[in-house]
């Protein structure tokens, strides 16, 4: 059985007007509240090289990192699938273009793009596999990817206090480290992955929360029931406060995937 296969087994499928609406909901308070896509952002931005020709930025969400990815490349392509966020990333001072497209479905021509960068988006697609081959369809031979994506084990000790307490983790399944190393070998690139946590403290359960829904990331593929109900939430806050580490501070891990390298000169 292929990996694709064995993707669509273990993760759910998302709605993906569902998941435009959610993050067009948090457009304008998504900078706000972008701890981690900073992070996670810098580290991948070690590794680019300039390059003429056009650089292509998937879930570019608000562009807050556009001016930066500016600076390697001719033309700044930013895509996303919420119009919200298209509309906060076309305010941002510099020339560069927006579109509102599908990762998976890119609406550019075969080896056409020289660089793509994406930060903490490829996490909202359907077919792993597929994803990777696309972007891989629009990318010159010698162009460069870097992405970023987010790994099980994540939002901990949170999801497990949820699990304690209603028995649902309330965060989405995600593709492990050995699916994606073996979806990048399928092509024909010397692309590789490799595996980073990072660490977000915060003073109270609230302020964890309202971070999370600032961003978009309160979207699960399960229809929620409602927000946090008085009682579940005390519930939640007590059992949160087992975690709470020596210097006062409540934490939650993200465990990232980090894509970097080259399409195969062809």
């Amino acid at each position: 059985m292929n990996s694709h296969l064995n993707l669509a087994e273990k993760v759910s499928y998302y709605d993906k007007k569902r998941v435009a609406k959610q993050f067009g909901r948090a457009a304008q308070s998504y900078v706000v509240h972008d701890r981690l896509q900073r992070q996670v952002a810098a580290v991948l931005m070690d590794s680019l090289i300039y390059r003429p020709g056009s650089l292509l930025d998937v879930g570019c969400g608000p562009a807050h990192h556009a001016e930066e990815l500016h600076h390697y490349t001719e033309h700044y392509l930013g895509i996303d699938l919420a119009p919200a966020m298209l509309e906060q990333a076309q305010l941002q001072e510099i020339a560069g273009h927006w579109l509102l497209a599908d990762m998976e479905q890119l609406p550019f021509a075969s080896a056409s793009i020289t660089s793509i960068f994406s930060n903490l988006a490829m996490q909202w697609g359907n077919d792993l596999t597929g994803l990777l081959q696309e972007w891989s369809r629009v990318l010159k031979p010698g162009g460069q990817l870097l992405a970023s994506t987010i790994l099980p084990g994540s939002m901990w000790p949170l999801g497990q206090c949820f699990q304690a307490i209603d028995g649902e983790p309330h965060h989405n399944q995600w593709p492990s480290y050995e699916m994606i190393r073996e979806a990048l070998a399928e092509l024909n690139s010397e692309l590789t992955v490799t595996e980073q946590t990072f660490v977000l403290s915060y003073d109270n359960l609230l302020q964890m929360l309202r971070e999370l829904k600032g961003i978009g990331a309160n979207y699960t593929v399960r229809h929620a029931s409602g927000l946090y109900p008085r009682e579940r939430f005390a519930r939640l806050e007590k059992t949160m406060e087992n975690y709470r580490t020596s210097s006062g501070k409540l934490e939650l891990h993200w465990n990232i995937g980090l894509i970097s390298g080259f399409k195969t000169l062809e």
